[in-house]
């Protein structure tokens, strides 16, 4: 147990070097393979990649050779960024339906019903499919980049049924969720989870709780936090190829954070689902569509609930409870770290002592599972009734707000705890948060690239800054994780590092953004000429006592398309940014 700081600080490096990808095999043909082509080559290179999109809908791609797949790979890498988005069709007609996002092969698009008890699955047929060229074309649309139509008939054509065109509208799959048992519930519209490469996809429906907690679980959960609102859930596991529901989950009575996928995490089949509620994780295995219950973290070591009494007779408001499992290692990690034989050994231990109130009454905040045996945990200061914060002396430290633990499932032990200010926590942000993004396109294989990292990567590299300086830093960049699973785009048209733009207004990172006045300009990083813009600009005049006017973008995973949905007031409007190539980027003034 003495080493153990040390252990669980090379099991950390350990896990998350084995994630780093090779990328030597790749920069020895890219020198060679990525050039740019000659107008000679475009007839061959678009007939390429549509081969590949063709071969990512019908599934022909397994039968590819290892070097096949690799050539593949190459060319989508390169042949993208020849097709950039340059058109916005604004006020498009669709269904009525809230949209939501694209499977990670972007052959279908999932929504949700207005009611929202269904699921709707929209085949996508592509942005060169059959009619959408020449519809484009019979508008006589132009050069212009953001088509507003007015009130010609050909404009209102375009936007009724450039959505038709895209999607096919007359073959949409209709799975009703939240019916019979289940007529209480309702689907959450900013929560859905991919899981085996998109063949499935993990949903949540939740519903009003009225009811006091009961007295055992405060024995059984010492840790519970009953300030929140309680609710009941139900976790649909739908297989998206045979369109059927294959397993439920129901949580009658928690307290889960699902918007944007905040409190639920995946790796591989693993699920993890996190109640702020209990102050637990329950792990579940995906297994042939089914949800079987591996184990509960948190509240007590493995088997103790079972084994162990409950009965503590009658409790009241001045019942002292066990402190929980995780919170005990949490402590010993940070109690066996200080040397004793240090001569600030005696500094420490008064630290330790001090934060001990503090360590002992954080609440989990946040959760990711690193890989099937590591989790990231991070504990937060528990909200007090009263919110006036105290004045501390001058020069006094303020206590830690946030702390970082990584916890091993099968050891039951924590192996690394950081502070909100820990510059080896930043660190391994800087190095690994491709990893720990844990979502990857599946044609290039390359994950998001973001403003953070990119802002990180530029700046903060430099081994000669200051300790208060890396520190200010790592307060600014730690709460980047634990990182929401699945919540980054992997579309190569918002990559951070390939291109220049304002990341307040669009960013990988799915959540919706306020409007701006103007279009969002992209610029190449290297030559700074205009790529392409995004119109989505505000509707209603700027006002600071009206709603701050929003919008999301759901983008492609890898063609040049994003759907933006604006709302204003009550009202949705949605525009189809796509690729055409009678488009011209003028590159004046952006």
């Amino acid at each position: 147990m003495a080493s153990l700081a040390t252990k669980g600080s090379g099991l950390v490096n350990r896990l998350l070097v084995q994630a780093r990808p090779q990328l030597d095999v790749f920069l020895k043909y890219a020198k060679v393979e990525l050039t740019p082509p000659t107008p000679a080559d475009i007839p061959a290179i678009r007939q390429s990649i549509g081969n590949i999109v063709k071969g990512a809908k019908t599934g022909s791609y397994k039968n590819l050779t290892v070097k096949e797949a690799w050539l593949n790979t190459l060319i989508t890498a390169e042949v993208i960024f020849w097709f950039y988005i340059g058109e916005c069709i604004d006020s498009v007609a669709i269904p009525p339906v809230y949209l939501r996002k694209f499977t990670p092969d972007g052959s279908k698009l999932l929504a949700f019903s207005l009611d929202q008890r269904s699921l709707h699955v929209y085949k996508y047929k592509g942005f060169g499919a059959t009619g959408v060229g020449e519809l484009i074309r019979e508008t006589d649309v132009g050069e212009v980049e953001c088509y507003m139509g007015g009130n010609r008939v050909p404009g209102n054509t375009l936007k009724n049924t450039i959505f038709d065109r895209l999607f096919a509208t007359n073959d949409v799959r209709i799975l009703r969720l939240c019916q019979g048992d289940y007529w209480r519930f309702y689907l959450h519209r900013e929560f859905s989870v991919f899981l085996e490469n998109g063949r499935y996809v993990f949903l949540a429906a939740m519903s009003i709780l009225h009811g006091a907690l009961a007295t055992a679980d405060y024995v059984s959960y010492p840790d519970l936090f009953d300030k929140l609102d309680a609710f009941s859930y139900i976790f649909f596991v739908v297989d998206l190829e045979l369109g059927v529901v294959t397993d439920t989950l129901f949580l009658p009575q928690d307290s889960i954070v699902i918007a944007h996928n905040h409190g639920i995490s995946v790796h591989e089949s693993s699920i993890a689902i996190m109640s702020k509620l209990y102050q637990c994780i329950y792990i579940y295995e995906l297994v042939d569509g089914r949800l079987v219950k591996r184990e509960t973290i948190g509240p007590r070591p493995r088997g103790f609930i079972d084994e162990g009494p409950l009965d503590m007779g009658v409790l009241d408001a001045n019942t002292i409870l066990p402190i929980t499992h995780i919170k005990q290692r949490v402590l010993s990690f940070l109690y066996r770290k200080i040397d004793s034989t240090s001569s600030r050994s005696s500094k420490k231990y008064q630290d330790f002592y001090k934060n001990f109130d503090f360590l002992e009454h954080m609440i989990m905040e946040k959760m990711q599972l690193v890989n099937r045996d590591l989790i990231l945990l991070r504990f937060e200061e528990r909200p007090k009734d009263n919110e006036t914060t105290p004045l501390l002396p001058l020069g006094e430290i303020h206590t830690p707000r946030r702390f970082y633990v990584f916890y091993t499932v099968l050891d039951e032990q924590v192996v690394g705890v950081y502070q909100d200010d820990s510059v080896e926590l930043l660190q391994i942000i800087l190095q690994f948060y491709d990893q720990m993004r844990n979502v990857r396109s599946q044609h290039t294989g390359d994950a998001p690239s973001l403003p953070p990292q990119f802002f990180l990567k530029q700046n903060f590299v430099d081994a000669n800054k200051t300790i208060p300086f890396m520190r200010q830093a790592a307060l600014r960049f730690n709460p980047s994780v634990p990182v929401s699973t699945q919540s980054f785009s992997p579309t190569p048209y918002l990559k951070y590092n390939e291109f220049s733009y304002d990341d307040r207004l669009i960013s990988p990172l799915e959540r919706p953004k306020p409007c701006s006045a103007d279009p969002i300009v992209f610029r190449d990083r290297t030559t700074k000429l205009v790529k392409f813009r995004l119109s989505a600009k505000a509707r209603t005049p700027n006002n600071p006592l009206a709603p701050r006017e929003l919008c999301a973008f759901i983008c492609h995973p890898f063609e040049p398309l994003i759907l933006s949905i604006q709302k204003y007031l009550h009202i949705y409007a949605y525009n189809i940014h796509l690729y055409n190539q009678s488009t011209v980027v003028r590159n004046e003034s952006a």
